[in-house]
């Protein structure tokens, strides 16, 4: 059977640190024309958490890089400088800004979060385990169901489905249930034959998330894959009508073909 869905994992962006800082600076520079001042550290934080946020990773790396080399020793800009080697798939660089971070901060949450994360992509399972387990020591972190479903991803991965059933079922406790979750306990439900199991999964997240098309997606590929073409068919057209042109609708309408 194909699986229902692609494993997202949730990187948490620590951008306190640098948002709402508004002091002016002196306009000091090396000889190269490069300012120097360390206030001047808290505009390129800024500059780069906005860059981050439009996906401009290389830009924000940028303004990051140069944050550090004017203020050096700061946790969050090495937490930075490894999320945007992680959006590019930089996962070396990744793992050495993060341990960086943790280096100077061994508290650190977020830096250990995406860490594990960065281990997960490596296919590190147990290091990134020991990384989500650590987090999830923390009472007071305020992401802890993306910990939960990135641990369930863990599990996963390595065959552990009970374990990665149980933890994909604690992200779906969060006041906004993580969709991942969702199509990943179908993926476990519908390879072990609990196919019933599985659409009504899909049908909890098409109700909590009626916009969505990768959960119409979801549930019109499992229909389709249980012989119910005509029932799918609806959910397939949506995604179709509301993405043209995109890879999703490019399978949505293989399936439709198909069918």
């Amino acid at each position: 059977m194909k699986a229902l869905a692609s494993v997202l994992l949730c990187s948490t962006v620590l951008i306190a640190g640098c948002a709402g800082t508004s002091t002016k600076t002196s306009d000091t520079r090396s000889p190269a024309g490069e300012r120097t001042d360390p206030l001047y550290s808290l505009t390129l934080m800024r500059q780069g958490s906005v860059l981050f946020q439009q996906g401009e990773y290389q830009e924000a790396l940028n303004r990051f890089t140069q944050a550090d080399r004017i203020a050096p020793g700061n946790a969050t800009i090495q937490n930075m400088i490894g999320l945007c080697h992680l959006k590019m798939d930089d996962h070396a660089q990744a793992l050495e800004a993060f341990n960086a971070a943790l280096d100077l901060i061994p508290s650190f949450t977020d830096a250990r979060n995406n860490r594990g994360v960065t281990y997960l992509s490596l296919g590190q399972y147990r290091l990134a385990e020991v990384d989500f387990l650590a987090v999830l020591g923390d009472s007071t972190y305020p992401h802890r169901w993306e910990v939960y479903y990135n641990l369930g991803t863990t599990y996963q991965r390595q065959g552990k489905l009970a374990a990665a059933e149980e933890n994909f079922r604690k992200a779906l406790r969060a006041p906004t249930p993580i969709p991942g979750a969702y199509f990943q306990l179908a993926d476990i439900s519908h390879t072990q034959g609990r196919d019933q199991e599985a659409l009504d999964l899909l049908e909890e997240a098409r109700l909590k998330f009626p916009d969505r098309t990768d959960v119409a997606l979801a549930l019109g590929r499992t229909l389709v894959e249980l012989g119910r073409a005509e029932e799918g068919r609806p959910y397939l057209e949506e995604v179709v009508a509301k993405e043209p042109g995109s890879e999703r609708a490019r399978e949505a309408e293989a399936l439709l073909g198909g069918g």
